[in-house]
């Protein structure tokens, strides 16, 4: 069976577990998969032009605005942990697969992802200190690289992006308007502590339509496009319940949400490693005693 690259899973969730409320993009492989390939070298970027002054301002003028369709700095900061649950239908090699998805995310940096799926359940983790795989009998630690990429997919959810507004390592800028749908959206480039992201926001209500960023798993690079619908308030805040991702301009996965929870506080057993218990020998059967 063949899957792509976990961080993407993580990522388009992530996104969706909170992208109003400001979480995967591909569908999950298995714990096999996932460590079978050494994940691509990342290329080389070319040097990026710093943005104009003007673009700044704007940008900082837009990212105001959406923190304000949250409902302000104050209570964006509230926010320390979220849980969701929902179904991913992803296309694969064999067909459409639908996937229960649960996903607990602790701000700044930590995120853990149980997946159930015909090919049976799993569960991903990342944190600061590694990432890894679990499935029913075993655990495999995740390559550094594919741990770095689950984590820059945190540092792209947007409440988190509106909780660091005023973090020196946030850098935001204008970049024009595109129609998204019937709708002329603004384009903010967002990049934090190496995790770069652009937005579309809607120019009354400030939610985010769209996002658009690049993805660096086993196969390489991918562009990841995540489009935003179905808002609906959960504790105050507006939460996508809608998303549709397309890969490299194609459309391979739906999420549906059905329940998220605010600050429900994540057990921090979901982000520990387990250790599965050694096979025990077996004993040999006695021969008969002889009479």
């Amino acid at each position: 069976m063949t899957f792509r690259t976990p961080a993407a899973l993580l990522g388009a969730l992530a996104g969706a577990l909170l992208a109003a409320s400001a979480a995967a993009q591909s569908p999950a492989p298995t714990a096999a998969a996932a460590v079978a390939r050494p994940p691509a070298p990342v290329p080389t970027a070319a040097p990026v032009k710093p943005p104009s002054p003007e673009a700044v301002k704007q940008g900082k003028a837009l990212l105001a605005k959406f923190i304000e369709s949250l409902g302000g700095a104050d209570k964006v900061r509230k926010v320390h942990d979220v849980w969701t649950r929902g179904m991913v239908t992803a296309k694969t090699d064999q067909g459409d697969m639908a996937m229960d998805v649960q996903t607990s995310m602790v701000f700044p940096d930590k995120i853990s992802q149980q997946v159930d799926a015909p090919f049976g359940r799993m569960a991903m983790v990342a944190t600061p200190t590694g990432a890894f795989i679990v499935g029913p009998n075993a655990v495999q630690d995740l390559p550094p690289g594919m741990k770095d990429e689950l984590l820059r997919q945190v540092r792209r959810v947007p409440l988190l992006i509106a909780q660091k507004a005023d973090d020196p390592r946030l850098v935001v800028a204008a970049a024009g308007t595109e129609k998204v749908g019937d709708i002329q959206a603004y384009i903010l480039d967002v990049t934090y502590d190496g995790a770069s992201v652009r937005w579309y926001l809607d120019p009354v209500t400030f939610r985010l339509l769209r996002s658009s960023h690049t993805s660096v798993g086993p196969q390489g690079e991918a562009k990841i496009v995540s489009d935003y619908s179905d808002y609906k308030m959960v504790e105050g805040y507006p939460i996508a319940f809608h998303l549709e991702v397309a890969t490299n301009g194609q459309k391979d996965q739906v999420l549906a949400l059905e329940e998220c929870k605010i600050n429900p506080g994540a057990d921090a057993k979901l982000f520990e490693k387990p250790i599965f218990p050694t096979p025990a020998a077996a004993v040999p059967t006695p021969k008969p005693a002889k009479p």
